[in-house]
């Protein structure tokens, strides 16, 4: 295309969606460094790669290799543990050095 052709809607939309391409990985980790997003775990794309071909009725042994497959079996074995996760409340409190009005103590005398 021209430049012309390109009009300033093309442009901003264009340039917002290559910032979120651009920083969505350090705003993921930023989160989890806050503790409002949970750690990914590291058989997370395998786990649902094995479910999705067990699924489809074929062997993910042949596609994904014997050792993941018995990993993510072992880790499917166990039940969910409950994630604790903080609330956006509680997370820009623990940034921001503000402190919440509902919980400030008045000195009696």
């Amino acid at each position: 295309m021209c430049a012309q052709c390109v009009s300033k809607a093309d442009v901003i939309v264009g340039s917002i969606g290559f910032a979120g391409f651009l920083f969505k990985g350090p705003c993921e980790d930023a989160l989890v460094a806050m503790g409002v997003l949970p750690e990914p775990h590291p058989l997370a794309v395998g786990m649902r790669t094995v479910n999705f071909l067990r699924d489809l009725d074929l062997d993910p042994a042949r596609v994904l290799g014997d050792d993941v497959v018995e990993a993510v079996d072992q880790v499917l074995a166990f039940p969910r543990q409950p994630v604790f996760r903080r609330t956006f409340r509680q997370a820009i409190a623990l940034v921001l050095p503000l402190s919440i009005r509902s919980q400030i103590a008045f000195a009696t005398k």
